[in-house]
């Protein structure tokens, strides 16, 4: 497997940055405004929000898949601001086993995974998947970072 050229490796490293100080700062507004009441399991959702819009929002639209997660992320945030009763299925529709045509059971899967996956041909879904598994693995990272440091942290004291 070749090596990443200098440019590939620097868009990485600026979007990994980038990644990082969103996250960084979606976590200081959460702490900020949570409150004690707050249940675990709601803390963890909107961590897991905050760490998939950052992602998104450091790669920009330049990706179907931050496209897609993006908008997603916006439509959950304002039907929680709709009345309960205009909710509705505002999902987007997904193709059918017949409309998919001759794709295998694993591009399938990777339409599931893949945000906006289900609208993309079989070209760009394996790009798509290639950068959204770079991005996940860059999140995992910043996330095992920030971990290990609130615990060499706490340690300490």
């Amino acid at each position: 497997m070749a090596a990443a050229s200098l440019p590939d490796r620097l868009a990485s490293a600026v979007v990994t940055a980038r990644l990082a100080q969103n996250f960084l700062r979606s976590l200081e507004n959460l702490s900020r405004r949570s409150s004690e009441t707050t249940t675990r399991r709601t803390r963890y959702r909107k961590i897991k929000l905050a760490a998939y819009a950052s992602m998104a929002s450091a790669v920009g639209a330049d990706h179907v898949w931050s496209r897609a997660l993006l908008w997603k992320i916006r439509s959950r945030a304002s039907l929680h601001r709709l009345p309960t009763k205009s909710h509705g299925k505002l999902r987007g529709r997904r193709r059918s086993r017949s409309e998919a045509g001759d794709d295998d059971d694993e591009a399938e899967e990777l339409r599931k995974i893949v945000p906006g996956g289900d609208a993309m041909d079989m070209g760009l879904l394996l790009e798509e998947t290639a950068h959204y598994i770079q991005c996940l693995a860059s999140q995992v990272e910043i996330m095992r970072n920030i971990a290990d440091s609130f615990s060499s942290s706490s340690s300490s004291s």
